[in-house]
């Protein structure tokens, strides 16, 4: 019984750790964002503020966001979306007659 539960919780972790990870990751670009857009208001040489504008322009262009096969987010939704396809997937078994 405790092996069991010992087990579940397991994959529990497993499957959310991804989605954690990437809001722990999104979390600091949106940090990186904002320390870049303060230096870029202090700073007083010209070269390193165009760097500066050229990076934030890419970061703005290209944001980040990680996914599986360019289809599935991977954030903190992912747990909930394979729930929702395994409680799908049990219902439709379900209705099948033996």
């Amino acid at each position: 019984m405790v092996v069991a539960f010992l087990e579940n919780i397991y994959a529990i972790f497993l499957t959310s750790l991804p989605g954690v990870i990437a809001v722990m990751t999104e979390s600091r670009v949106d940090h990186i964002k904002l320390v870049l857009t303060r230096e870029l208001y202090l700073s007083k040489d010209a070269k390193e503020a165009a760097n500066i504008r050229k990076f934030l322009q890419l970061i703005n262009l290209r944001p980040f966001s990680l996914r599986i096969c360019r289809f599935v987010p991977v954030d903190m939704s992912l747990p909930v979306g394979l729930l929702n396809l395994c409680t799908t997937y049990l219902i439709t078994l379900a209705q099948f007659p033996h």
